[in-house]
Order: structure tokens, then C-alpha cells, then sequence
């Protein structure tokens, strides 16, 4: 299990610390308005922070399991968000829902093992 937990954790660092980055930068801003539908102020205001936070709880959830568990809580809240809008007509995106169904199911699997331990 805890073989599984850094896994998981690792690869949701590695999606959700660059990805506040590239909403700041502008780098994804067209790809969220796509998927989302929200103006780029909540991507930059609201999601990139969100993000962050949660990828440095999921961090530090190996260790601190509380943590572990709050992050994976944020990143699934965020995942379905993305999956919710994705499923508009005029949004569906196959790599968009590809991605957050892959990156869900990490969450979820590290919350599901987090809530475990």
C-alpha cells in the first residue's frame, strides 16, 4: 500500500505542479476556455491555486496522511469540475476527457488507499 501511495503521489505531482504554472503563463489558458468554458481570471485566480495546493498536500501525504488525504480530495474536486464541463455539447474534447479520467483515477485511488491507512 504504501508502495502505491508514493507512486500515485508522484504522479499527481508530476501533472499538477506544472500545470498551475502553464495556466499563469498562459501557456493553457485556450485549452481550459475550451474544456471549461470559464474566463481565464478563474483559471489563473481560482484553478492554478487550487491545483498547487492541492499537488503539495498530495507532497507531503506520504509522510503526513492527513494531508495526503485532503489533497487527493481537492485534485478529484477538480478533475470532476474539469469532466463535468467537458461533457457540455461543444466542449467534448476526447484528449480533455481522456486526461481528466486519468488523472481522476489517480485521485481517487490515492484518496480510496489515504483513507485506508
Amino acid at each position: 500500500m504504501t508502495t502505491a501511495v508514493w507512486i500515485l503521489s508522484l504522479l499527481l505531482v508530476a501533472e499538477f505542479v506544472p500545470a498551475p504554472v502553464n495556466l499563469w503563463t498562459g501557456r493553457n489558458l485556450p485549452l481550459f476556455q475550451r474544456f471549461t468554458g470559464f474566463a481565464p481570471g478563474i483559471a489563473t485566480r481560482v484553478f492554478a491555486p487550487v491545483e498547487l495546493l492541492g499537488a503539495v498536500l498530495v507532497a507531503v501525504g506520504p509522510t503526513v496522511p492527513a494531508a495526503g488525504l485532503a489533497g487527493a480530495a481537492v485534485l478529484s474536486a477538480g478533475c470532476a469540475v474539469y469532466l463535468v464541463r467537458l461533457a457540455v455539447p461543444g466542449r467534448r474534447d476526447a484528449s480533455g476527457i481522456f486526461a481528466f479520467l486519468l488523472f481522476g483515477a489517480w485521485a481517487v485511488a490515492l484518496l480510496v488507499l489515504q483513507l485506508l491507512r
